[in-house]
């Protein structure tokens, strides 16, 4: 991939077009330049940036799996199979360099759409009366934010990864990057959201734009999270507070006694409490697999650690009936059409949610507790806010220490966000902090839900800090000689 990464743009259908019709990407030969053909008006750098978004639609299991598969929150179902035991082997942290999942091709592809945009997009504008300065920042706004989302989910799972920040546009010569520190990718994510906010738009003209596109509160909100990650949380609060006085977003309201109304946040897509989602929509043939890898292939079932954690608050509205099913404890949120009635979804059409308001109550949460215990009440009272609005009426008492709070705050997460690619990053980050203070707490959740046998096993190498990554694909290392393997995968096959 490395040597190959995304070099010509391929014909891609404008499945979710920005502009107002739809639009193909046309093959370009291979070994041609990109920018000899292309940077000649607004349409055609309109098109490559939709070809980024429409990437991102193809890194969902990925997203998936990175989130979920070294979690709690989820355990396989059914049959094991040649496709679900490489999800299983991550499971079991026993994972070699040629398992399916770590292959990392798609986020460069995104990164590779952006670089082009970032770097062309501004030639065009003289060439174009129609691509004023103002759109052209706004495109830009976007790229930016794709780049850093891409390098956030790089960073997450493998730490040290090439940065590239020039487009590679022909395929005449190798390409081969080194790996550069964790500390640099935080850094040029960071700087690549600050960069990205002034141009960018509060709204679009539509729903699906405001919510699928690239906005303010979309920067803002991956602004936070790589902040907490970086232990800044200061700015990681000052982030959460754009979002949470922006005035476009909020909690649904009126969710006591009614799990359809929580449920519409999954069922329908795109709701008044939602940051940024990936689009999917039956009608323009954009469609995920989510109704087979939690329904029909039985591949993803919620853990029975969250089944007896949501049995503590009967009343809670997220539960039964509405995140999962009682009898198969399939993952009801992504399978059906309504809560509590046993409809199934028509089509496999759900968008994918990556932020919502409830990340940003918890997010800040969580910040809070790092500024320390004077401002435990102030983070408790968020948490409360969550779980009354899920319906549940007793208020949670206070942890006394860092970690008991940390703790309140992951397992809140763990209950309001099943299944959508974060548990694993949460006790991950908790873990990191303060130079891994927390070490012990990842391995205790880890093992809370791993089988009785594997503890042993899975908690040795959980010890070694290395093995929380994953390691580089075997095609990558071929591919690119600069490379370096992380650290713990020296001598596996």
């Amino acid at each position: 991939m490395m040597k190959r990464i995304c070099i010509y743009i391929v014909m891609v259908a404008m499945l979710s077009p920005l502009g107002a019709c739809n639009k193909w990407l046309d093959v370009l030969p291979e070994n041609e330049q990109v920018s000899d053909l292309y940077w000649k008006d607004k349409e055609e750098v309109e098109a490559v940036l939709g070809a980024a978004y429409v990437r991102l639609q193809e890194t969902l299991q990925t997203q998936l799996i990175w989130g979920e598969a070294r979690g709690n929150g989820l355990a396989l179902g059914g049959i094991l199979t040649e496709t679900t035991m490489d999800i299983y082997r991550m499971k079991q942290f026993d994972l070699i360099p040629s398992n399916t999942f770590v292959q990392w091709n798609k986020f460069y592809q995104i990164i590779n759409l952006a670089n082009m945009v970032i770097k062309y997009a501004p030639d065009v504008v003289a060439k174009d009366p129609s691509f004023s300065e103002p759109i052209m920042r706004s495109f830009l706004s976007e790229a930016y934010f794709l780049r850093a989302l891409s390098y956030f989910y790089l960073v997450r799972n493998f730490r040290d990864v090439p940065l590239i920040t020039e487009p590679y546009m022909n395929d005449e010569h190798t390409f081969e990057v080194a790996k550069s520190p964790e500390v640099a990718i935080f850094q040029q994510i960071i700087a690549d959201l600050e960069i990205a906010i002034p141009s960018s738009k509060e709204t679009w003209p539509t729903l699906w734009e405001t919510k699928g596109r690239t906005t303010k509160w979309a920067i803002y909100a991956l602004l936070a999270d790589v902040y907490l990650w970086t232990e800044q949380y200061d700015q990681a609060i000052a982030a959460c507070d754009q979002v949470l006085q922006s005035g476009w977003i909020g909690l649904l309201e009126g969710m006591v006694n009614n799990k359809n109304r929580w449920f519409t946040i999954f069922s329908e897509g795109n709701s008044n409490e939602s940051v940024f989602e990936i689009q999917f929509d039956f009608t323009k043939n954009q469609t995920n697999d989510m109704m087979q890898w939690f329904g029909t292939s039985y591949n993803w079932v919620i853990s029975s650690l969250l089944v007896a954690q949501f049995e503590l608050s009967p009343e809670d509205i997220r539960g039964q009936g509405a995140t999962y099913n009682i009898g198969d404890f399939k993952l009801w949120k992504y399978l059906g059409a309504e809560a509590n009635t046993g409809i199934p979804r028509t089509n496999s059409d759900q968008n994918w949610i990556l932020y919502r308001m409830a990340d940003i109550y918890l997010m800040k949460a969580e910040a809070l507790v790092m500024k320390g215990q004077a401002y435990y009440g102030e983070a408790l009272d968020l948490v409360n806010r969550i779980r009354q609005r899920a319906g549940i009426s007793a208020p949670l008492g206070g942890g006394s220490t860092e970690l008991e709070m940390l703790h309140i705050i992951i397992t809140e997460k763990a209950l309001e966000f099943v299944g959508e690619g974060k548990r694993w990053y949460d006790i991950l980050r908790v873990a990191k902090r303060n130079q891994y203070a927390y070490k012990e707490y990842l391995i205790t959740q880890v093992l809370s839900s791993a089988p009785g046998g594997s503890a042993p096993v899975i908690r040795s190498k959980l010890l070694n800090e290395n093995s929380h990554y994953l390691p580089i694909h075997i095609d990558e290392l071929q591919a690119n000689r600069l490379l370096e393997q992380n650290p713990y995968y020296n001598n596996l096959n």
